[in-house]
């Protein structure tokens, strides 16, 4: 493990960014532009429409509930798109977020005090960490879905597709044509997972970060309060002031931050807080009403889909609450009135903390995944009573 922090931070960025290569997507450089791999990602995913489309008016005849089994993956494709559309959209805004971030880590770790060091690793290990349960879901899901497929066709004898569109002019009647829609299939799940997990990379990043804004802050608070025990001569004094002025400005930074992630993710997590929840239950609808194997692994991928996003919020939350908390910290009547006034209109600027709203309304939080996961419930109680009928 690296010993400066901003070494370890980049550490972790560099496999960050070898990911985002993969599919073509590496907003982080200034200079993005789309390539070769980008433009096949995008012509997959357009396939993926088509052969979805043309399969369900193939093999609709009537039958509506193939319609809504073939529609269980939609979900994660629209989620896809979203992802994109930010990465290109906010391309010069990420990048230029990123530039700061580091600029944080060589900044702070340059201070006499021990303790920034401390929490600059402690913030990039939870980010690690994050990055790692995340990414193991990403793995563990397409895997499943792959092998629940392949290994029930082998031993049954029957075929179990890994998704559910066909290939235009390919007979899955015959063994050639059965496998060839099986690696297919089994190619668009992996870029699928590696892509999704590219786009939730982005996020994680930028809003694990909140806990480094929040751990400056405390420690910025505690040098302020020690100078304003002290404030017997006029040099004390200006200290103590540019210490305070120091706090707004960190404050005024982590506030814009927060706003610009508002305006890069609002959209994209409303995008894939509902999909997914359309997307749980139309699964739970497909595994009770057809054989899809994979649909098990699926759903096990889906669920913590959901509730990431919201995790994060709530993260933001909790670092937000912080601020608020540090700045009630601070020796209040140890300052002149001057600095007081100063410190009240911080406080009067912190009673609105900055959060990621959910569809424009809600703030994205762990209580609100709560709230969907009760209509996935209701709408999934209704659908297998209609079933049972």
């Amino acid at each position: 493990m690296s010993t400066k922090p901003s070494e370890y931070f980049n550490e972790i960025m560099r496999f960050v960014r070898f990911i985002t290569s993969c599919v073509g997507f590496d907003v982080y450089d200034p200079n993005f532009h789309f390539n070769a791999i980008t433009i096949t990602v995008v012509v997959l995913i357009s396939m993926y429409f088509i052969f979805t489309i043309s399969t369900i008016a193939k093999e609709f005849h009537g039958n509506w509930m193939f319609m809504i089994q073939a529609s269980a993956m939609s979900g994660s494709v629209v989620q896809a798109c979203a992802k994109i559309y930010m990465g290109v959209s906010s391309a010069p805004t990420v990048s230029k977020l990123y530039i700061q971030m580091q600029h944080n880590y060589t900044h702070f770790e340059k201070e006499e005090d021990e303790r920034y060091s401390m929490v600059l690793m402690r913030s990039c290990q939870k980010l690690r960490r994050f990055l790692t349960v995340v990414g193991v879901s990403y793995v563990v899901g397409p895997l499943g879905m792959i092998l629940a497929a392949v290994l029930g066709s082998i031993i049954t004898g029957k075929l179990y597709l890994i998704m559910h569109f066909h290939l235009p002019g390919i007979d899955l009647n015959t063994e050639w044509g059965a496998w060839a829609t099986q690696g297919l299939h089994g190619t668009c799940i992996i870029l699928g997972g590696l892509g999704l997990y590219t786009g939730d990379m982005i996020i994680i990043v930028y809003l694990m970060q909140s806990f480094v804004y929040a751990d400056i802050l405390q420690l910025k608070v505690d040098r302020l309060n020690v100078l304003s025990n002290k404030q017997e001569n006029a040099e004390r004094h200006l200290e103590a002031s540019a210490q305070l002025i120091d706090i707004a400005k960190w404050h005024q930074t982590y506030t814009r931050f927060i706003d610009q992630c508002n305006d890069m993710f609002s959209v994209l997590v409303s995008v894939q807080v509902t999909t997914s929840a359309v997307c749980i239950v139309i699964t739970i609808f497909s595994l009770l009403t057809s054989d899809w194997l994979g649909g098990y692994c699926y759903f096990c991928v889906l669920v913590p889909n959901m509730y990431l996003y919201c995790i994060l919020g709530t993260i933001l939350e909790n670092c937000s609450e912080k601020f608020m908390y540090e700045l009630y910290n601070i020796s209040f009547y140890n300052l002149n009135p001057s600095q007081q006034r100063f410190v009240l209109f911080m406080l009067a600027k912190s009673q609105q903390p900055g959060a990621i709203l959910l569809l424009g309304v809600m703030p994205l939080s762990v209580s609100s995944a709560l709230q969907v996961t009760k209509s996935i419930y209701s709408i999934t109680m209704m659908m297998a009573r209609f079933l049972q009928k």
